[in-house]
C-alpha cells in the first residue's frame, strides 16, 4: 500500500514540474493587427462656376472713357485642376482738342488653374491657386478727326484715320484665391501679369486700349481682378482624402506619473 502512495506522489511531482516549466518558457503568440490604408476615395461636387469680374466696373469709375464687362468661368476637371477662362467686351470713346477716338472689341482667355490649398476635409472648395491663360482679342477702332498743331509756323493740319480691324494675342500668369462664403457662392480675387505677343505700336495709328489686355502702348500689363461667382453642381469628381494614422497612445490617455 505504501508503495502505491509513493508512486502516485512521484507522478504528481513530475506533472507539477512539467506544468511549471511550460508556464515559464512557452510564450503565447500575439498577432499584430494589419496596417490599414486610411486613404478614402470620395465623389465631391465639381460642376461649372460662372461669375462676373467686378473690377471692370471699378476701372470705368476711374477711367470713364472705358466701358467694360467680363464674364468669368471655370470647370473642375480633377480634384485640384480647373479649366478656366473669361469672355469680355470693351468700348473706348475719347475726345479732346487733338483728336477723337472710337474703339470697341471682344476678347477671350482660356487656360488652367491649379489649387495648391491642402484640404481639411474632402468637400472643402476654398482655393489658393496659380494659373496660366492664353488671351485673344479682336477690335476695331478709328479716329474720325484729329488736329496736328505746328508751333513754329502757327499752322494746324486736320485729318482722320479710317476704321481699322486688328487681332492681338497675349499670355498671362495668375495667382489668386476663391472662398466659398455661402453654399455654391464664391468671392475671389487674383493678380495677373500679361505679356503681349502682338506688336501694335509699329502701326501708323495704334489703338489706345486692347480689350482684355489694357494699355496698348505697353508690352506687359499688371492687373487685379475681383470676382463673384456661383457654382452649378452639374457633375462630381473623384478625390482621395488621407486621414491621419493614429499611432502610439491616444491623446486622451494620460501617462502614469513617475515615482520620485
Amino acid at each position: 500500500m505504501s508503495s502505491c502512495f509513493l508512486t502516485l506522489a512521484v507522478q504528481a511531482q513530475k506533472k507539477s514540474a512539467t506544468s511549471k516549466k511550460d508556464s515559464v518558457f512557452v510564450k503565447p503568440v500575439v498577432k499584430k493587427p494589419a496596417r490599414v490604408n486610411n486613404d478614402t476615395t470620395y465623389m465631391v461636387p465639381g460642376g461649372l462656376r460662372i461669375g462676373l469680374d467686378l473690377s471692370r466696373f471699378v476701372v470705368t469709375a476711374f477711367q470713364p472713357y472705358r466701358k467694360e464687362i467680363a464674364v468669368v468661368a471655370d470647370a473642375r476637371i480633377t480634384s485640384n485642376m480647373y479649366l478656366a477662362g473669361e469672355l469680355g467686351y470693351n468700348n473706348t470713346s475719347h475726345s479732346d482738342s487733338n483728336y477723337t477716338y472710337k474703339g470697341n472689341g471682344v476678347y477671350t482667355t482660356v487656360g488652367i488653374d491649379y489649387n495648391f490649398l491642402k484640404k481639411q476635409e474632402p468637400r472643402e472648395r476654398h482655393m489658393l491657386y496659380g494659373g496660366i491663360r492664353y488671351g485673344f482679342a479682336h477690335l476695331s477702332y478709328e479716329a474720325p478727326s484729329y488736329t496736328i498743331y505746328n508751333g513754329y509756323w502757327g499752322e494746324k493740319t486736320t485729318g482722320s484715320f479710317p476704321q481699322t480691324n486688328i487681332s492681338t494675342h497675349w499670355v498671362e500668369l495668375i495667382l489668386g484665391m476663391k472662398v466659398e462664403v455661402l453654399t455654391n457662392l464664391f468671392l475671389g480675387w487674383n493678380i495677373r501679369e500679361k505679356f503681349l505677343l502682338t506688336n501694335v505700336k509699329d502701326s501708323d495709328f495704334p489703338p489706345i486700349v486692347i480689350p482684355g489686355f489694357g494699355n496698348a502702348s505697353k508690352k506687359n500689363s499688371f492687373d487685379v481682378q475681383y470676382t463673384i461667382s456661383y457654382n452649378l453642381p452639374l457633375w462630381k469628381v473623384k478625390t482621395t482624402f488621407a486621414k491621419p494614422l493614429i499611432s502610439g497612445k491616444s491623446k486622451k490617455e494620460k501617462e502614469p506619473e513617475k515615482k520620485k
